[in-house]
């Protein structure tokens, strides 16, 4: 577990930058072997787009280092804010191993949509859900939505990171 905060720790050092350029509070990092091998945040604001997550930069930046199946599996996720449905699914197509991520997501969280997901055996081999685990540091994560709509105007991602930053109330 000590590791797992270890890491959490270091997505939400990221997540700081990313409000410090204005994003919202969502980073990741790719950990193999006990060491961050990737890490980013979302960029909506910066690239003006949709598509952008803190969890493509970063596996996408993991896939650039031509990393064998076998690393790929034992690679870990940790995430500030539960992964979208777009996110998992490339989580899946990387066959990362673990994702650990802090605050869930009500609106667009896919975790338990895709623990509902039974894969056929003749699929692709390999292709699974990763193992997930949510919560770990979840106040923090909390506390950084609220760090975003104190410093941010209105919006609709700033009402969005609102509802997040009430999860605390609930």
């Amino acid at each position: 577990m000590e590791n797992k905060i270890k890491f959490m720790w270091e997505a939400i050092r990221v997540a700081k930058e990313a409000i410090n350029q204005g994003e919202l509070p969502i980073a990741s990092v790719l950990v193999l072997n006990n060491e961050i091998i990737a890490s980013g945040f979302t960029t909506e604001v910066r690239d003006k787009r949709f598509l952008v997550h803190a969890e493509l930069h970063t596996l996408l930046e993991a896939d650039r280092k031509n990393l064998s199946y076998k690393d790929r599996k034992k690679s870990q996720l940790f995430t500030t804010l539960e992964p979208c449905m777009m996110c998992l699914g490339t989580c899946m197509s990387f066959f990362l191993g673990n994702v650990y991520y802090a605050l869930e997501s009500p609106g667009d969280g896919a975790v338990q949509m895709a623990q509902k997901w039974h894969r056929k055996e003749d699929d692709i081999p390999g292709y699974s859900l990763p193992k997930i685990e949510g919560g770990i540091l979840r106040n923090e994560s909390i506390n950084l939505f609220q760090e975003y709509v104190d410093s941010h105007s209105c919006g609709a991602m700033w009402e969005w990171a609102k509802t997040l930053a009430s999860l605390a109330k609930m």
